[in-house]
């Protein structure tokens, strides 16, 4: 740490960090969510140095598990049973905001010592029905209310989830067709730049100490086999999400004063500089254009305009659902795509709990801050359909002032949802092709009715599956009745 005024008593910080990475189900011995998260917890505060004892709030980030309180569980398994406890809504954005929520209850003086954590067990889970086996249940009596934080995460309407519009590996794909077609690439070209970016993912994930993965060059990624088959055009299983996993991680953060009072090691201690969040519709469809998140712009401009260059900061760490995301983020923010990218090997390497990839992004950031101290990182959230984003900065160097956290307010054009019974002529904005295991399925398209409004609408015609995946049908005419569309 370089001299300078001593930092101020209610400066949060970040003192303690672990991941948990269980390789291989046991089904004899099952684990839960909650043992992985305890396990984290345990680990993080060992990291630290901090006693359960000096916990006074437990926040776990919301997720398939079904605990009515898990953060209570998870205090309970620590030892720190009179901990206040919180339960966060979905979103990749989550633990960003919510570390940012933590910071500022520690500036305000309303909080001391916090550890938060997520986690899944779901390969054992998946495991354990494979094998006939019940998944065990927990003793849920007497369980305490928590505290509920943040805003609910909105996934679309029930019609547009059977038409495959609103499921996120379609959805990134349908963005990133519009932004290929925006950029005039071909569809090889589309392809190329995203495997080559998953690539550098897969080379970091490769290094990460945390796991135990091979990497894979970028023709690897872009061709399909029976181990990467296709899942959304142009995305093979190598470029989608992974929360088939039995992971936890957890991070304890506290006040300066606190961190003195307990002895934390200065070269432990990543501080909180900046947190920035905004928002956008929860369905591109409503967006002006689907090629662009008008939010996301907006913090990123923002960022860029507190922070100056996005390369000059060290360590970067963008969400790593799928390459459009990353493709888009990377342009947002001007950074070059040669650069590293994340610091975890993303979604589709490292995989996350759900909701919680964001939070192993920050666990794996503060490993590298620490490694290289003085050094600067940034790390993004990205919730639901590209609809609600967060951006932290954070540093072994205290920051100048107290940190805060910023929410962009930012112009929001619309378009209407067309009824989803709609029927005339139409143009094609946006398209993937959903496959399963014995090949291509259905098209799946983002419609802009001549008449106004757009919809989702699907297309099992092999000629409409062919014409997809190897001519561009983004900006082409077509008709709509009943959700089917014809070229």
């Amino acid at each position: 740490m370089s001299d300078r005024s001593p930092v101020d008593p209610r400066t949060p910080v970040i003192v303690g960090r672990a991941q948990v990475v269980d390789a291989t189900p046991d089904v004899d011995h099952p684990v839960d969510a909650i043992d992985l998260m305890t396990r984290a917890t345990v680990d993080a505060l060992a990291d630290a140095g901090v006693g359960p004892s000096a916990v006074e709030t437990v926040g776990v980030v919301g997720g398939i598990h079904r605990h009515p309180n898990a953060a209570a569980a998870v205090a309970h398994g620590v030892g720190c049973r009179t901990a206040h406890t919180i339960v966060t809504t979905w979103g990749g954005d989550t633990p960003i905001a919510f570390l940012g929520e933590l910071g500022q209850r520690i500036v305000a003086g309303e909080l001391e010592v916090a550890v938060f954590v997520g986690g899944e067990a779901n390969r054992t889970r998946d495991a354990l029905r494979s094998a006939g086996r019940e998944v065990p249940k927990r003793d849920e009596t007497g369980v305490p209310a928590p505290e509920h934080w943040g805003t609910p995460l909105e996934m679309g309407r029930s019609d547009a989830v059977e038409r495959g519009g609103e499921m996120p590996r379609n959805t990134y794909a349908v963005f990133d067709s519009a932004l290929r077609a925006a950029a005039g690439e071909t569809l090889d070209e589309a392809r190329d730049r995203a495997a080559a970016l998953w690539a550098g993912y897969s080379a970091v994930a490769a290094g990460n100490p945390d796991l135990k993965v091979g990497s894979l060059d970028a023709d690897a990624i872009r061709t399909p086999t029976p181990d990467n088959r296709m899942v959304s055009w142009p995305y093979t299983k190598a470029m989608c999400a992974n929360n088939r996993v039995d992971q936890a991680g957890a991070l304890v953060v506290c006040s300066s004063a606190a961190a003195d009072r307990l002895g934390v090691d200065p070269s432990r201690r990543v501080y909180l500089h900046d947190t920035i969040r905004a928002s956008d519709t929860d369905s591109f469809l409503l967006r002006e254009r689907i090629d662009t998140v008008p939010g996301l712009d907006a913090a990123a401009a923002l960022v860029v305009g507190r922070w100056g260059p996005i390369d000059a900061i060290d360590h970067v760490d963008l969400y790593g659902c799928f390459p459009s995301i990353v493709h888009y983020t990377a342009a947002a923010l001007g950074l070059t795509r040669s650069r590293p990218l994340t610091v975890t090997g993303g979604l589709g390497f490292m995989g996350a709990p759900l909701n919680f990839a964001a939070g192993q992004s920050l666990i794996a950031m503060v490993r590298a801050l620490r490694a290289e101290p003085g050094t600067f990182g940034l790390v993004q959230g990205n919730g639901g359909h590209a609809a609600k984003h967060s951006f932290g900065i954070y540093s072994t160097e205290p920051p100048s002032s107290l940190p805060s956290v910023t929410v962009v307010d930012h112009a929001d054009a619309r378009v209407s949802m067309a009824a989803s019974e709609s029927s005339g002529a139409a143009t094609i904005e946006g398209i993937t092709v959903e496959y399963g295991r014995d090949g291509a399925e259905r098209a799946v398209a983002a419609l802009r009715l001549d008449c106004g409004g757009r919809l989702w609408a699907n297309s099992v015609d092999p000629s409409v599956l062919a014409a997809a995946v190897s001519r561009e049908l983004v900006g082409v005419a077509t008709t709509v009745k009943a959700g089917e569309f014809r070229l």
